[in-house]
């Protein structure tokens, strides 16, 4: 009876330590990685809900009816890219202006998608146009529209580059390529921006010449393949399809 009893207690000890190393992964999680923190956005009470799921923090001081219809507009605009939208009921967008939340985000114009599928937007006043929000719901959509398998098989330059194309700012424009590229003479490989890594670094004007050569690079592929290519490619890679058979000019 009494090796029974240790064993009950130590089945006991173990269960109840797991469940709190449970508990301590999930606060770890959601207080303090920017993924976490945003999952649990609708459930905090520094923030709330202002449409269908759109937040901004309490006491926001910006101008919330704006924020909806940029974002109602970067929808619109989106929706003529792809056609219907799928990301719309999978998305979070979240506006905010205070400093010390924007840093719990971990961005102020930038989407993270969890691997349940959805996509939780955060943006600053300071970025709170249309561009940017378009630019950010394309990489929503697309996240959404691809499977995990599939979506970890896309390289970057093609990932920003199809956002871009939702992202009318001049800097990203043809104009611009023209005059930093030389006409095209001095473009970055697509080779050198397929990873995080190697697209995202700095210094910031690299990184932003990484961006225009990727949107001018989808930009062509676009004018020849239009939406119809694009969702072909999109079910190919989705039937697992390798990214480098299927993309051609």
């Amino acid at each position: 009876m009494k090796i029974k009893s240790k064993k009950k207690k130590i089945i006991l000890c173990c269960c109840i330590s797991l469940i709190l190393l449970l508990l301590l992964a999930a606060v770890y999680i959601f207080q303090f990685t920017g993924l976490g923190y945003r999952m649990s956005v609708p459930y905090r009470s520094s923030f709330e809900k202002v449409a269908d799921n759109i937040y901004v923090n309490k006491n926001y001081s910006g101008n919330i009816k704006e924020a909806i219809q940029l974002t109602e507009e970067a929808l619109e605009r989106d929706r003529a890219f792809f056609g219907e939208l799928q990301c719309t009921d999978t998305t979070i967008i979240i506006f905010c202006d205070d400093d010390k939340l924007l840093s719990k985000l971990d961005g102020d114009h930038d989407t993270k998608n969890s691997y349940t599928k959805k996509n939780y937007i955060s943006v600053s006043d300071e970025y709170l146009n249309i561009d940017i929000i378009a630019h950010e719901l394309t990489h929503a959509e697309l996240h959404t529209r691809l499977n995990v398998k599939a979506l970890k098989s896309i390289p970057t330059w093609f990932d920003e580059g199809l956002a871009t194309q939702n992202d009318y700012r001049e800097q990203y424009g043809l104009k611009a390529w023209i005059e930093q590229t030389d006409n095209g003479k001095n473009t970055v490989p697509l080779e050198d921006m397929d990873t995080g890594s190697e697209f995202y670094a700095d210094p910031l004007e690299d990184r932003r010449f990484r961006y225009l050569n990727a949107k001018h690079e989808v930009s062509v592929w676009m004018d020849t393949h239009q939406q119809k290519g694009l969702l072909e490619l999109l079910d190919k890679l989705n039937k697992g399809k390798d990214f480098d058979s299927v993309y051609s000019r």
